[in-house]
């Protein structure tokens, strides 16, 4: 499932990149021609793009369609409420240089303002300052127990929502919930790969200092043996036979035992 969204995401990333890059090219080049003729020229066209594909953008920027949805398109910037700072980069790429900078993921405030406030700390309109100020409250509301809400809820009540439904502060980046969703499923793996790490390793330790006590003990009974041997010896037994013996009778009384049974 989370795999499904970031699938999405990198879709809609790379259609916004070739946007973007389409963009360019009717700016630095349709747009400074006065008519299809001279964009069609060879010193005119982008040295980056074939003939045939520029004399295609070309048909295409000038099409009545594409003259509908540019106009449709200048007019909703226009309306825009909230403008932010983070130019190019997505939202979840502001999250996500936080998170590596920090290492610690950050709140949707903190995402919201570091996206939406200017150099001199000051939000960058009316909007963003509103949206700002309605967080801290419900936030300051939730740290007094007057209310129980994820930031995901705080966030998504006081952020306007266009009619997809998706955030306006977000960019391309994935929808609030699935942003903050994979977020957490990813820290709650990391840390699950970490307790793993943990437990194994504290496994291997004690594996090793068992092993390491077995070594000890080993070496004990070889000395003890041999002191015993030594003694014994002194003393007019032969230890060798005396192991025999025991060996050998130990062998006659499991005999006895199964004769019995």
């Amino acid at each position: 499932m989370i795999l499904e969204k970031r699938k999405k995401t990198l879709m809609r990333s790379l259609n916004k990149k070739y946007r973007n890059y389409r963009a360019r090219l009717k700016r630095m080049y349709y747009d400074t021609e006065d008519t299809d003729a001279e964009r069609l020229k060879e010193k005119n066209k982008p040295p980056c793009v074939d003939k045939k594909d520029w004399k295609w953008l070309v048909e295409y920027f000038g099409s009545p369609n594409f003259q509908k949805k540019s106009k449709r398109n200048t007019n909703n910037r226009s309306c825009q409420l909230a403008g932010h700072t983070a130019g190019t980069k997505s939202f979840a790429q502001v999250v996500q240089e936080m998170l590596e900078k920090n290492q610690v993921m950050p709140s949707m405030l903190e995402a919201y303002e570091a996206t939406h406030t200017k150099s001199d700390n000051t939000p960058v309109n009316d909007s963003a300052k509103a949206t700002m100020s309605k967080m801290k409250e419900l936030l300051e509301q939730r740290a007094a127990g007057e209310i129980n809400m994820t930031d995901e809820e705080i966030y998504a009540k006081v952020k306007p929502t266009n009619n997809r439904g998706r955030d306006r502060g977000t960019g391309v980046s994935p929808s609030i919930t699935s942003l903050y969703g994979s977020y957490s499923e990813g820290e709650k793996l990391r840390k699950e790969a970490e307790e793993a790490k943990k437990e194994a390793t504290e496994a291997k330790k004690e594996a090793y200092e068992a092993n390491e006590k077995n070594k000890v003990l080993t070496e004990e009974v070889k000395n003890m043996r041999s002191c015993m041997e030594k003694f014994l010896n002194m003393v007019g037994y032969d230890f060798s036979e005396l192991i025999n013996n025991e060996a050998d009778q130990d062998d006659t009384e499991v005999e006895t035992d199964e004769e019995d049974d």
